[in-house]
């Protein structure tokens, strides 16, 4: 087996050095309106001041060579598009490097925003019997991110918002629900029309009117139904505002009321809105999970009308404490960076080392130090000379420690091991990206 001379040169650290910590960001979301300028603002601290790259995809990007379009701004890593067009979306990441560490930032989604119209149609007329339901169906048009929506009465200079109540409702699927029709649903001839709303692009569209003619003149009684319901398994996000409904038809309308048959009381805090048809929680919690019921009568119906619910409670992952913190250490003591977390599903922990995924991480302060070879390679660089057999990156070189899988240690530090850490926990709902360093430091004895 051939092995080959590896020469690393890592920096010392200096008197005041201190590695980058990125603590300006963008969401994991930016949205973009095509022609209007956009911008990912990325900005860090350390000694000395940090340089900043991104990448695109995965693939490294250089935004002040991509076109007059785009910038970055002095001094920082802030991205400034100007007129962006589609084809700027990607997913984008910025490091800031200063020698002693990188710093990343969370994976940055760049989408451009956009609300497409309704497909063009023909006028639909409604002829319901008075006292009977009624849905007006609405299919929404592509929207990213997703729209808003309600239902409006057509005038001829503008739209009047429909004001909901016990007998006209919305359902959570953009659907309008008319418990029972009246005359006065006939809107003097006048359309329903369903309006979906995205404010990223500032942009309103409506779609297929709607008319409503009523037959009849004595309004027909009918005995509660269950007319819609929010899924009999349902879950919802911890931490998220969250909402079941039930609406049930019925001439004279249905009185609509909960309870919960599983789990306990009636959680604290929850809201009962849109005339008893839907239950509210304002932060969900792990202890809502159960099982809810919600019932209607009106003065005809001998017994109620009953629909289950099934909740569940899952999670984006979340922090357990605060996170991993920087940590500042003495020369030969140890670093430990805690990722405890947790998630339903339950998450899964990456580990980075300046950005590098643990897998890949050829650092000798990290690794065994056996890095992979490049093949038919000239490279000649004071800083970074290294050729040697292809092997496995997971081992670590003894200082370096995995003590669980959201736990690892770095041992015996000196002066060169000032180094960024970073930790990625992901579930199908989303992901916590940690952020910290190694600052290895002298200890002065007292006394």
């Amino acid at each position: 087996m051939w092995m080959f001379l590896c020469i690393i040169h890592l920096p010392s650290l200096s008197a005041g050095a201190r590695p980058p910590s990125i603590y300006i960001q963008p969401d994991y979301n930016v949205y973009y309106k095509a022609g209007e300028t956009v911008q990912m603002p990325c900005v860090a601290d350390g000694e000395p001041q940090p340089t900043y790259t991104w990448t695109r995809n995965g693939i490294e990007f250089n935004p002040s060579a991509h076109d007059d379009r785009m910038v970055q701004l002095p001094n920082v890593g802030t991205i400034v598009i100007i007129r962006p067009e589609e084809r700027d979306e990607g997913v984008y990441q910025c490091f800031a490097d200063n020698g002693y560490g990188k710093s990343a930032t969370i994976n940055i989604n760049l989408r451009i925003a956009k609300l497409d119209s309704f497909p063009p149609t023909v006028p639909i007329i409604h002829s319901p019997n008075l006292g009977d339901p009624l849905t007006l169906d609405c299919v929404l048009p592509d929207s990213v991110p997703s729209p808003r929506y309600y239902w409006a009465i057509k005038n001829d200079s503008h739209n009047s918002v429909i004001n909901y109540d016990a007998r006209i409702t919305l359902d959570h699927e953009a659907r309008l629900r008319i418990t029972n029709v009246k005359a006065e649903d006939r809107q003097e001839g006048r359309a329903y029309v369903c309006i979906a709303l995205n404010q990223d692009v500032r942009k309103v569209v409506s779609g297929v009117p709607n008319f409503i003619q009523p037959r009849g003149t004595v309004g027909v009684l009918h005995r509660v139904t269950y007319m819609w319901a929010s899924p009999s398994d349902h879950y919802g996000l911890r931490g998220d505002e969250f909402k079941l409904k039930c609406i049930f038809s019925g001439n004279p309308t249905p009185d609509v009321h909960w309870t919960r048959t599983k789990g306990g009381a009636m959680p604290e805090g929850v809201k009962i809105t849109s005339f008893g048809q839907e239950l509210v929680f304002p932060r969900l919690s792990d202890s809502d999970a159960g099982e809810y019921e919600c019932w209607a009568t009106n003065s005809i119906t001998p017994q109620a009308a009953r629909n289950s619910i099934s909740l569940r409670v899952e999670s984006r992952p979340y922090w357990t404490d605060t996170g991993p913190d920087d940590v500042e250490v003495g020369i030969g003591g140890s670093a430990t960076f805690v990722c405890k977390a947790r998630g339903n599903p339950e998450p899964d922990t990456k580990w980075f080392v300046n950005g590098v995924p643990f897998a890949k991480v050829t650092d000798p302060r990290v690794t065994n130090g056996r890095f992979q070879f490049l093949a038919h390679s000239n490279v000649i660089d004071s800083d970074f000379l290294c050729f040697a057999e292809v092997t496995d990156p997971r081992v670590t070189n003894g200082r370096f420690q995995f003590l669980a899988h959201d736990t690892v240690r770095m041992a015996n530090l000196t002066f060169a091991d000032a180094i960024v850490i970073q930790c990625n926990v992901t579930n199908k709902h989303g992901y916590i990206w940690g952020d910290s360093y190694i600052l290895p430091v002298t200890v002065t004895a007292i006394g």
